[in-house]
């Protein structure tokens, strides 16, 4: 049984539910923040055996890190090629043939923590983004199950698991809010190749391409 647990994860998730259900069996003491709808507020004197963070974007500081007694682990959506945000975008726009999640210890970077564990899937030629990102949620809650059950039957299995992977590296490159937002943009001098996969990789119900003119978007339909 762990003692406690710190969760930190999306608001409206049906995954992150399922993990902070199963963490409730687990744990004597659950502590759950919600990091898109609320100020992450947290006492420096509290100890945590794990610290979870599941689809957030929330930047854990060094001293919150330091709280953990074993670990703070994020599952990244995406693959250990691709950091930051705007992952399946870039991928996607690469024509890679395989996508996953990352499950990493967290450190004072983005995406740079020692490597735990990496899932992958094939990338079809007919997926889009929302349909990769609904196969990425979906590893990513397995990859979470799974690792939380092999640290609550031994925490020593986090060493095994940090050790098999040791060779698994981060990509040096990394991307930002600012930089996926002008990918957005579409040049006007863009080929028709280039043209079809910026559209594959940027059309979703909820996001658009745009091509801007003196200072004007103008975004697909």
């Amino acid at each position: 049984m762990f003692n406690k647990i710190l969760f930190l994860r999306k608001f409206s998730d049906k995954f992150a539910d399922k993990i902070q259900s199963n963490l409730k069996k687990k744990t004597k003491i659950l502590h759950v923040v919600l990091t898109d709808i609320k100020k992450v507020k947290i006492k420096k004197s509290t100890k945590y055996d794990y610290i979870f963070v599941f689809r957030s974007h929330f930047i854990l500081k060094k001293r919150l890190i330091n709280q953990a007694k074993y670990a703070a682990i994020n599952f990244h959506p995406g693959p250990p090629t691709y950091r930051g945000i705007g992952c399946v975008n870039y991928a996607l726009f690469e024509n890679s043939k395989t996508y996953g999640a990352t499950a990493h210890l967290i450190d004072d970077k983005v995406d740079h923590g020692q490597i735990i564990d990496v899932r992958l899937f094939k990338i079809s030629n007919l997926d889009n983004i929302e349909k990769v990102l609904k196969k990425t949620y979906k590893l990513q809650y397995f990859q979470a199950i799974r690792l939380i059950s092999s640290l609550y039957k031994n925490n020593l299995n986090l060493i095994k698991l940090l050790k098999n992977n040791k060779k698994i590296k981060w990509s040096k490159r990394i991307k930002n809010r600012l930089y996926l937002n002008k990918f957005y943009k579409i040049s006007c001098n863009t080929n028709k190749s280039d043209l079809k996969k910026k559209l594959r990789a940027t059309i979703t119900k909820k996001f658009k391409p745009y091509v801007e003119i003196h200072g004007v978007k103008f975004f697909h339909k």
